[in-house]
């Protein structure tokens, strides 16, 4: 839409993608820039940002205060129903505001209520009191100025439109009271309360000894964001609800985006099960929407460092980090994705606990692509875990660097059931330098339907050579195009009594061993098109190969 200076006029309302900027009649155009003009709903105007000229040509003037610009980040268009004069103007884009009143949003500047940084005003108190004088339906976004504030009320909000907490540019809110369980629980565990949820630029501390409150509990309908947020202080002991961040979705159409770190975990006790310590990101049970969790940082949790499960929703992890959390790392459920992510285990034996890097459970569907994985001490988990409740899954472009003396991977199920889905494991790279002394695997398939593709796998274990390769005790397992490097001469790959209708082709067995225990009947097995180099040898019975490779004619 362009602006010109005769004077004209025309009546509608601004679609803010969904949100109507409040009584607005004449739009008119300006006389001494290219904007518009309308009334808006205080005692200013609105205008409208021109990229043209490279100035704001839309501002909000919503009383003395002037608060600052909005810019639309797309042109506005307009159509004229053909039974009206009225147009219909949209902003098909984003939108920028400072201090904007739309679809009357509150916006409260804490620091113009006497909620000052620095000081013993309790923040957590104030917001509770606001809230509490708004109705159920309305919107209220709180601004939290540079600086540190005191947070020792936890604030509970069941029923909202929208409820926001937001830095400029960051602030830090610090709790010091031990008996608060969270900063802010939000929406309740049933949909048809809360729609919006906006956390942006803050960090929660509770460094203080004996504070360990959960940073933000919240459940809502259309749309949750908690960006660039932080939870600092190691949770020292235990305070329900258990959690430390847990977003919920609560409708299949509901969107979220999750941009955090928690770099301090939780504490350890011996005496207790991994599952009784405080969990780190959790997404489970009533989440039924779309949640993208993307360059986070978790570490040092004992209850999982990202328990994606038992929900029906959909959730993407991608570019994130966590490091030495127990239990799992990582964990997908049905309709996940982890995506160039990275999972490191340092003090696993230090702290005590199992470890699972990445643990697949409970999922019709999920996909992991691109993951690194680095594995210093050993746990009595595994690397990659893939439980048998998985029906289809697909690992591609996993990297492995583990020096932990456990399994790898561990891909479980009852070996005779051919009914399962396929577990597709493709492009792994796999530096294995485990103890020789321990006779472990490098892991175990004990499920049927799993294909391992293009996989380079470099076992060093010493020159003892006591520590071997997967153990495959299923039927129908297709190894194609993988690479076996194992310096100490043991076994590369061994097939147990379940290793039936085995398809083994085109792979490069560079030192080793084959190896079939002689329970093993491999019935219907085709070896066929491999490579096998010098000093590799098929060892065990065989029995009833149909077809094998060169070098063993």
């Amino acid at each position: 839409m362009q602006s010109s200076e005769v004077a004209s006029s025309l009546k509608g309302d601004l679609d803010l993608n969904g949100n109507d900027i409040l009584n607005v009649s004449d739009i008119t155009t300006t006389t001494d820039r290219a904007s518009l003009r309308t009334p808006g709903s205080g005692n200013g105007a609105v205008e409208i940002y021109d990229d043209a000229a490279e100035d704001w040509s839309m501002r909000a003037m919503e009383g003395t205060d002037q608060p600052g610009p909005v810019k639309f980040q797309s042109t506005i268009e307009g159509t004229t129903p053909a039974d009206s004069d009225v147009p219909d103007l949209r902003v098909r884009g984003g939108v920028k505001m400072d201090d904007l009143t739309v679809n009357s949003w509150d916006v409260v500047d804490v620091t113009e209520r006497g909620i000052k940084p620095g000081s013993d005003d309790d923040l957590g108190a104030f917001i509770q009191e606001h809230f509490n004088r708004q109705e159920p339906n309305e919107s209220v976004i709180y601004y939290l100025p540079d600086g540190t504030y005191t947070w020792n009320t936890a604030v509970e909000a069941d029923e909202f439109a929208t409820l926001g907490l937001v830095g400029k540019p960051q602030a830090t809110v610090k709790c010091t009271n031990p008996e608060m369980p969270y900063f802010v629980r939000a929406g309740v565990d049933r949909p048809g309360y809360a729609d919006i949820f906006i956390a942006q630029d803050i960090e929660f501390d509770i460094q203080k000894s004996n504070v360990a409150a959960s940073a933000m509990i919240v459940s809502v309908d259309e749309y949750l964001e908690m960006d660039h947020c932080r939870l600092v202080g190691e949770i020292d002991r235990i305070v329900p609800p258990y959690y430390s961040i847990h977003p919920t979705l609560l409708t299949e159409t509901g969107q979220g985006f999750v941009n955090i770190a928690m770099p301090d975990g939780s504490f350890y006790d011996p005496d207790l099960t991994e599952q009784e310590h405080p969990m780190g990101l959790a997404i489970e049970r009533n989440h039924q929407g779309y949640l993208v969790v993307e360059n986070s940082d978790i570490s040092g949790f004992i209850n999982n460092g990202i328990y994606s499960a038992g929900h029906s929703g959909k959730v993407a992890i991608r570019n994130t980090s966590v490091t030495n959390c127990g239990a799992g790392n990582i964990r997908l459920g049905d309709g996940d994705f982890a995506y160039k992510c990275a999972i490191t285990n340092t003090d696993a034996e230090d702290r005590g606990y199992s470890y699972a890097a990445l643990w697949v459970n409970k999922a019709h569907q999920a996909v992991a692509d691109s993951i690194r994985i680095n594995a210093q001490q050993r746990t009595p988990s595994e690397l990659v875990r893939v439980g048998s409740d998985v029906d289809h899954c697909t690992l591609s472009n996993i990297t492995i660097d583990s020096s932990a003396n456990q399994y790898i991977c561990d891909i479980s199920g009852n070996g005779s059931d051919r009914d399962l889905g396929r577990i597709v494991a493709r492009n792994w790279t796999i530096y294995d330098s485990g103890s020789a002394q321990s006779n472990a695997h490098l892991g175990r398939i004990t499920r049927s339907n799993v294909i391992l593709e293009n996989w380079d796998v470099h076992m060093d274990p010493g020159s003892d050579g006591k520590r071997h390769g997967l153990l495959v005790d299923a039927p129908w397992l297709d190894v194609r195009g993988c690479s076996f490097n194992h310096t100490g001469g043991g076994l590369d790959l061994l097939l147990d009594d379940g290793a039936d209708h085995l398809r083994l082709k085109d792979c490069d067995f560079k030192s080793g061993q084959l190896y079939q225990y002689s329970r093993a009947t491999t019935e219907d097995a085709i070896v066929a098109d491999n490579r096998f180099g010098d000093g590799m040898t098929l060892a065990g019975d065989q029995v009833n190969w149909t077809t094998r490779g060169p070098g063993f004619e």
